[in-house]
């Protein structure tokens, strides 16, 4: 299942996704980060997340990415960094059952798969 960031979407199990923002900074750490909106418990890796705001932040040199809510880290989550064949055209947000399973972010060939 895929969340798209430009557009929120209602997905089966009646969750719903959106990101405001996604930026990737131009440092050779390949900083990356996205906004988006929880609306129905969900969980990523071992953390179950409440409706509410979050950022995900990550870099492509790091096996963990954080997510944010209200400026403050509440959750590092282990992942690996996978190949993509094309950039990604908009952050995506991966789930599967309410877990996240992957996170694509724009503009990069390179994508987060979670655990």
């Amino acid at each position: 299942m895929r969340w798209y960031t430009k557009n929120a979407l209602t997905l089966s199990g009646g969750f719903m996704l959106g990101a405001v923002s996604a930026l990737a900074a131009g440092s050779s750490m390949h900083t990356v980060s996205g906004e988006f909106d929880v609306t129905q418990t969900m969980t990523i890796g071992t953390t179950q997340l409440q409706p509410g705001n979050y950022v995900i932040q990550g870099q492509e040199s790091q096996a963990q990415l954080n997510i944010l809510q209200n400026g403050k880290v509440i959750a590092t989550v282990p992942c690996h960094w996978v190949r993509l064949d094309k950039k990604a055209p908009q952050t995506e947000v991966l789930s599967t059952n309410h877990q996240v399973t992957e996170v694509e972010f724009q503009g990069r060939k390179e994508a987060a798969k979670i655990g």
